[in-house]
């Protein structure tokens, strides 16, 4: 029986993307990912996928706007499921691991009740309190002990899902080498 997909899921590779994209050596297979985001592991944009390929790769300021707005939309949609919903999405990175260390992994996850925008949120503020040095008196001290609390109080859930997240952007990672390879190589016939 097939699982039913996360909303999320039709803009992974826009976050595969925005990964690639931070990587010296990656940054080549990022049109691909984008391809893949255009066609069925995607957006499904059917016979408008060519026009929105080529519109992206026709500039790597197009390449960075694609990325931007469909990462974003990642972000979002991704950021109203609570991290132990996303054990469906981490599904095919946790198959191999034995019964009891995929069960540890589900806790650590639904440690939380509490959505990813929710706690990115909290995060944010507790690290920008902590960080911010310009007037150290417009935080108290309560206020930055509290802050602390709150990183330490999701590190493991963040840290585990930055774990997993690594390795399903990994999994991703073949199709936009893929779907590089191939325009590549098409494009290479045209010059001989």
């Amino acid at each position: 029986m097939k699982r039913r997909t996360l909303d999320f899921e039709k803009y992974q590779y826009a976050g595969l993307a925005a990964s690639l994209a931070r990587s010296e050596e990656s940054v080549k297979y990022v049109s691909g990912a984008l391809e893949v985001l255009a066609g069925d592991k995607g957006l499904k944009l059917g016979e408008e996928a060519l026009g929105f390929i080529k519109g992206t790769q026709a500039s790597e300021e197009g390449i960075k706007t694609a990325i931007n707005v469909y990462n974003k939309k990642f972000q979002e949609e991704r950021g109203k499921y609570k991290p132990v919903d996303l054990a469906k999405w981490y599904d095919s990175v946790l198959s191999g691991l034995e019964y009891t260390e995929q069960a540890k992994i589900s806790i650590a996850l639904a440690k939380h009740n509490e959505t990813l925008k929710d706690i990115s949120e909290k995060v944010r503020k507790a690290t920008y309190i902590i960080n911010y040095k310009a007037q150290d008196d417009l935080f108290t001290s309560e206020q930055r002990s509290e802050a602390k609390e709150t990183i330490e109080k999701y590190k493991d859930v963040l840290d585990v899902m930055a774990t997993l997240d690594n390795y399903k952007f990994e999994e991703l990672r073949s199709n936009a080498v893929e779907a590089t390879r191939k325009r590549s190589l098409e494009d290479l016939v045209k010059t001989l």
